[in-house]
């Protein structure tokens, strides 16, 4: 708009504040949106890189990283249905516990980039 950049914090604030959001003014389209009514969930995977004012205004809610227990329940629960075949879920679930063995890095994302491949691997061969 016009030449003129915002960093997130600078554009988020009017938004979060709720004096501003009733009448917020998009610096895009140069409308007025009555932004008041919005409720704001915002995810970081490290809420400490974050300026205070965005802070102050957003508290953090710390959550504890799933366990190895809830990882393998989730995959199993995902894999289902996505049609993914037993062999394919006993190989998950060991290569979790086997990898739980030597990281403590394992996450979600790796499970859904598991599922993701074994539904590559399942759905026929690999052409280049």
């Amino acid at each position: 708009s016009n030449g003129r950049s915002f960093d997130l914090t600078t554009s988020l604030l009017p938004l979060l504040e709720s004096a501003t959001a009733g009448n917020w003014s998009c610096p895009f389209f140069e409308v007025r949106f009555d932004m008041g009514w919005i409720g704001w969930v915002m995810t970081s995977n490290d809420y400490r890189q974050l300026p205070a004012p965005l802070l102050s205004r957003c508290p953090p809610l710390k959550l504890r990283p799933p366990s190895l227990e809830e990882l393998i329940d989730f995959g199993l629960q995902q894999g289902g249905k996505r049609g993914i075949s037993e062999p394919s879920s006993e190989a998950m679930v060991e290569t979790l516990r086997r990898a739980s063995l030597h990281t403590s890095q394992i996450s979600l994302r790796t499970v859904i980039r598991m599922l993701d491949l074994a539904e590559r691997l399942e759905a026929g061969p690999v052409t280049q």
